[in-house]
């Protein structure tokens, strides 16, 4: 064999080993929230899609809102809706408090043994996911004190890699981007110290819309180098609203009412995809919205 030849042969294998790894080290996280009525079966189709049309993710992050009120009645009608008890299980499926869910005997009741407990007081209310190079916090505003959600963030981000992915995820949007109330004035700690420790993401629900914002920095100015992208999806099923207002920090919304979405953040070495489809009927899962970001860290 010619010497060009095999060093086309290595070149070949090694371009594929490291295409291999990279796909094998990704890690693909599934997000929706806000499925409390399962508005027009727009709660079943996500279950459908991800039970059995988009199958690869490794685990769903839940923006809040599982639940009508948080009474008994009401986890049990959600977990009734047609897939919804497949995709609730421990190790797939996380989920931040929130306003509909506050109801504290039910939250420990429904998420004991499914999601895992901080080391603080050792509930579900606030807790980390460490999946890979990806690191989620989920941050409670309903049923802690927002000092104590504090100290156990700042503890827990001693032991986080600074070049590994690090997200947060809480109910209500930070800044004003949707039709509901700002929530920085509670939320800005947590915030300065995701950015602090190179924070890439923020995810939310609340607001029954999609929308993603540019890099911003606590402050809610555009970062290009060091903000955090903010991204709400509270599009499960609730009910749906007017097309939002875009804003100075808004990178991406539908020029529509409202309708569920699924967003597919896909974490590699360096750098993120971060794809959002259209689970509409007779949609095909059309890519809505789609953006690359890179690792700066």
């Amino acid at each position: 064999m010619k010497l060009s030849r095999v060093f086309t042969h290595i070149v070949f294998f090694l371009v594929s080993s490291s295409l291999l790894f990279s796909q094998v080290d990704s890690v693909k996280i599934a997000v929706w929230g806000d499925s409390r009525e399962n508005a027009d079966g727009a709660t079943e189709r996500i279950a459908d899609i991800l039970l059995h049309k988009i199958t690869d993710w490794d685990f769903q992050i839940h923006t809040g809102d599982f639940t009508h009120d948080g009474k008994k009645e009401a986890w049990e009608k959600t977990l009734s809706y047609k897939g919804v008890k497949k995709l609730f299980y421990s190790g797939k499926f996380f989920m931040c408090t929130s306003n509909h869910d506050d109801n504290l005997a039910t939250w420990d009741m429904y998420t004991r043994g499914v999601f895992p407990v901080n080391s603080m007081d050792s509930t579900t209310h606030f807790y980390s996911v460490d999946f890979k190079n990806a690191h989620v916090v989920f941050l409670d505003a309903y049923f802690s004190h927002p000092d104590s959600v504090s100290s156990w963030l700042e503890e827990y981000l001693k032991n986080v890699k600074k070049e590994e992915w690090l997200i947060g995820v809480w109910h209500n949007p930070c800044f004003k981007v949707t039709y509901k109330k700002p929530y920085i004035e509670k939320c800005k700690k947590w915030l300065k110290l995701l950015y602090k420790h190179g924070g890439d993401f923020v995810f939310h629900g609340h607001a029954h819309v999609y929308v993603r914002t540019k890099p911003v920095d606590p402050d809610g100015k555009v970062d290009l180098k060091k903000g955090i992208v903010h991204i709400v999806n509270g599009t499960g099923g609730a009910n749906w609203k007017p097309p939002q207002e875009w804003t100075k920090i808004t990178a991406f919304t539908p020029a529509e009412r409202s309708f569920p979405v699924i967003t597919f953040l896909v974490l590699y070495k360096d750098h993120a995809v971060v794809r959002t489809i259209d689970c509409r009927p007779n949609s095909d899962l059309k890519i809505i919205d789609e953006t690359v970001i890179s690792n700066r860290k």
